[in-house]
């Protein structure tokens, strides 16, 4: 990988013993990553970075960091902050746990103040991480490298950044993707400490206004007034046998008790600026539509179901659910085929996952209503 650090390590007088000895490091790496014969791990790239007071992009020139040229000074120091958590505990990656700790311990971002206005402090969390996770090994080496979920989480704070119009990543932006990661580690650390992740996203959101930060994305409900990813991605056969399958279940106990209505992918809700959704599957109690429109009604469904195609990107569609929950949707489904499990999401109080050997029950919605996860599944013939 070409890289200017030769040229930025002597243009401060050191040598690479010193750098080496700066970032905690061999001399030998030092050497490889100069002359292009080793590329640093990300959490690496990024210490280095923060080091030398230059953006990633201007050190190392390759594609693979384009995700962290916007990263502010604070959220790159939240990454050399989780590496470091990481190395505490003996544990060589960095993962949701370690980008929330970094964003505790970075403190002074929009993230960790949100965090530590919610009363999560540094201590609480690293107790909470422990009692999860517990030590690791040690360290060999100097590689940090991202958990899938760890860089699920860099992802979607790209995305939560464009979404709001924002030319940055701060530490904002990656509290929202840690949020969004609702099968990490992170967020049952949030959980345990007794967090309503929904409020904190609002609070988030809230903060970012009242600091003046411009956003282009948000109403006052909190959901994106443009580019939203709303929209439906094409079935592929699974989801749509399931989506079928879901539907035919639900209806037969909803219907005969005149519980409300469920409606299909065809079929969508108006919001206040006139755009039209159209979740997988809706669901609207008879309380709250009592008489079916002739085109579509002005109000959030109770229920929607969203269902991962061959084509869609799961943390697309985490975030999809996300922005149905902002609207205030009291719980949202996450069926992945893929991993065979459904992801139970609520208002206010977080998330759920069930497997095949649970049963789905939403005893808000359906009183009595039990369905085997194993039923969802397209049925294999011999």
């Amino acid at each position: 990988m070409e890289n200017r650090l030769r040229l930025l390590r002597t243009q401060r007088n050191w040598s690479q013993a010193e750098l080496a000895q700066r970032l905690g490091v061999s001399r030998q790496t030092i050497n490889s990553i100069e002359v292009g014969k080793y590329d640093p791990s990300l959490p690496l790239a990024f210490k280095i970075a923060q080091l030398l007071s230059f953006p990633i992009q201007f050190i190392f020139f390759t594609e693979e960091k384009s995700m962290f040229e916007r990263f502010t000074a604070k959220a790159t120091r939240v990454i050399v902050l989780a590496q470091n958590e990481g190395s505490r505990l003996g544990y060589q990656f960095v993962g949701t746990e370690q980008i929330l700790i970094g964003l505790i311990a970075e403190g002074t971002g929009i993230g960790g103040k949100v965090l530590k206005s919610a009363g999560v402090t540094l201590e609480a969390a690293q107790t909470e991480v422990e009692k999860i996770i517990g030590r690791g090994n040690g360290i060999k080496g100097v590689e940090f490298p991202f958990t899938a979920k760890g860089k699920q989480v860099l992802e979607l704070a790209v995305e939560e950044s464009r979404r709001l119009g924002h030319h940055y990543v701060g530490t904002e932006h990656l509290l929202l993707g840690v949020l969004l990661v609702t099968d990490g580690v992170a967020v049952r650390v949030l959980e345990n400490l007794g967090i309503n992740l929904q409020n904190l996203r609002q609070e988030v959101l809230q903060e970012i206004v009242s600091m003046g930060i411009p956003v282009t994305n948000i109403n006052p409900s909190g959901t994106s007034s443009s580019d939203d990813d709303l929209s439906e991605s094409p079935a592929d056969f699974t989801s749509g046998e399931i989506n079928a399958r879901f539907c035919a279940l639900l209806f037969s106990w909803v219907e005969p008790r005149k519980l409300g209505h469920i409606i299909g992918s065809k079929g969508g809700f108006q919001l206040p600026n006139g755009d039209v959704v159209a979740p997988r599957i809706s669901f609207f109690s008879r309380e709250r539509l009592k008489r079916v429109p002739r085109t579509y009604p002005e109000l959030v469904p109770d229920l929607v179901v969203e269902i991962k195609s061959a084509f869609d990107r799961l943390a697309s569609v985490q975030q999809k659910i996300q922005r149905f929950l902002d609207l205030g949707v009291k719980v949202a489904l996450l069926i992945d085929p893929d991993a065979q499990t459904v992801a139970v999401h609520y208002l206010n109080s977080g998330v759920r996952m069930l497997g095949d050997g649970e049963n789905l029950t939403i005893p808000e919605l359906f009183p009595g209503w039990e369905l085997a996860v194993s039923q969802l599944w397209p049925p294999v013939f011999d």
